[in-house]
């Protein structure tokens, strides 16, 4: 009854603006803040409804919204135009950072402890065997097709930022599909705890990546020594305000003034336009002062609740916009190479994930089931690959494309694989009352806490 009554309310929202955007037209009113109006009123519901319908096909909500984006853009029915969204970009950057405010809150240091050598293993040979398969598979490819100009710089930037973007999970799937099954075990512990460590880490192996880049291009500060000060400048710089904002944090959720979720839209806001003006990027700050929220203090609950009040509006529109964006033309030329990067980073994410967990003395059965939760790919991914369009003009928008067409791809594939597995592997509770097996028993000498 629910999906009959979402599909009937977003085919009739669909109607009455399109009929509303055709009598606009008809009348000569041209106005792009009317116009960028009606699209974020539009595209709040619009989106909505379509990423609730999403959950029913076992895909995340931002599947949804991208899927909203793409049906009315300018390759679909071109009910938001580009000149109509532009406006609307001023949420990419905030929305970046509740991502990155997102990550933090996860990180909770208590929690992994117990079996941190093996989530540090594992997520450093994941993110090294991903990384390098990918890169190698595609900067003969980068340099062959023409994809991106035929030059060997530029196809090692882009295969770097596109090894880079693969390593990269989406902690958000991972908890869904955790939470949905009732998992409970080594295979989850080891998903869960991973995806989490490594959203901190590629936040951080991407800003590097875009620096080095920038500098090789010629877009940025040149190699050596004054690149390297940069990065000490900028990861220092970020680290440090994010402590003195995750300290602001504290004191304001101690003090109980309320209105957290707006509270948390204006420490974003705020957060990025200081970076602006300091030149740095906003994710390993944001990410910084959730952590500290949370593994120094007792408020970090309170915030990630209030995040999670503030947020869903923010990302219905980055997510929404993402999809609008999306050049049709180019994917149509891209999908072959969507596909090849979809299998190349399967099989590294798969070697890497045996390779750590036997380098920690895990199991090899964890592994076996483990490695199909990290093919799932969201939120940060999608930012990274937005943030690649805006910041290398032409080549850049391409590569924007290839990223989310795999994206998709991922997103699509990995929340089916990982239940799968989760089954399997007898840790699906939900499963498991049915009388599917046993759960899986882990050799290592940590238990769950």
């Amino acid at each position: 009854m629910t999906v009959a009554r979402d599909l009937f309310l977003a085919v009739a929202l669909l109607g009455v603006t399109i009929l509303a955007h055709d009598i606009g037209l008809e009348e000569g009113v041209k106005s792009v803040m009317a116009e960028s109006t009606l699209a974020l009123g539009f595209l709040l519901l619009f989106a909505f409804l379509l990423g609730r319908m999403a959950l029913l096909f076992q895909a995340p909500m931002i599947t949804g919204f991208l899927v909203a984006g793409v049906m009315v853009g300018p390759f679909g029915l071109d009910i938001v135009t580009n000149e109509a969204a532009a406006p609307l970009r001023l949420v990419d950057d905030i929305a970046l950072a509740l991502i990155a405010f997102s990550a933090g809150g996860e990180l909770n240091i208590g929690r992994f402890m117990p079996r941190i050598k093996a989530l540090l293993w594992t997520a450093g040979a994941q993110s090294v065997f991903t990384l390098a398969f990918v890169f190698a598979a595609f900067v003969p490819l980068m340099f062959i097709s023409g994809l991106v100009d035929r030059t060997l710089s530029m196809a090692f930037s882009a295969a770097l930022l596109l090894g880079v973007i693969a390593t990269a999970n989406s902690p958000a799937t991972a908890i869904a599909v955790i939470t949905e099954t009732r998992s409970k075990g080594p295979v989850s512990d080891t998903i869960l705890g991973v995806t989490v460590f490594k959203d901190v880490m590629v936040i951080v192996l991407f800003g590097l990546s875009m620096g080095l880049v920038s500098a090789i291009l010629g877009e940025g500060e040149s190699l050596g020594w004054s690149f390297a000060w940069h990065v000490i400048y900028d990861m220092g710089l970020s680290l440090a305000l994010g402590g003195v904002i995750g300290a602001l944090m504290i004191a304001y959720l101690k003090a109980d003034y309320g209105n957290i979720p707006l509270f948390v839209l204006g420490v974003a806001l705020a957060m990025v336009e200081v970076c602006a003006a300091l030149e740095l990027r906003p994710l390993l700050a944001a990410i910084t002062a959730v952590f500290v929220v949370e593994n120094f203090s007792k408020e970090g609950q309170r915030l990630i609740e209030g995040l999670e009040t503030s947020s869903l509006p923010i990302f219905i529109v980055f997510f929404s916009l993402a999809g609008q964006g999306l050049d049709l033309n180019a994917l149509s030329v891209t999908w072959p190479y969507a596909t090849m990067l979809v299998v190349t980073r399967m099989i590294g994410t798969r070697m890497g994930v045996f390779k750590g967990l036997k380098m920690a003395g895990e199991s090899e059965q964890v592994a076996r089931y483990a490695w199909t939760g990290f093919i799932g790919q969201a939120g940060v991914s999608i930012g990274f690959a937005v943030l690649i369009g805006k910041q290398f003009p032409g080549w850049g928008e391409q590569l924007s494309t290839l990223i989310v067409a795999s994206i998709v791809i991922n997103q699509m594939i990995g929340p089916v694989m990982m239940k799968r597995s989760l089954t399997q592997s007898g840790e699906a509770k939900a499963e498991l009352d049915e009388g599917d097996g046993k759960p899986l028993k882990s050799t290592s000498n940590h238990e769950r806490t």
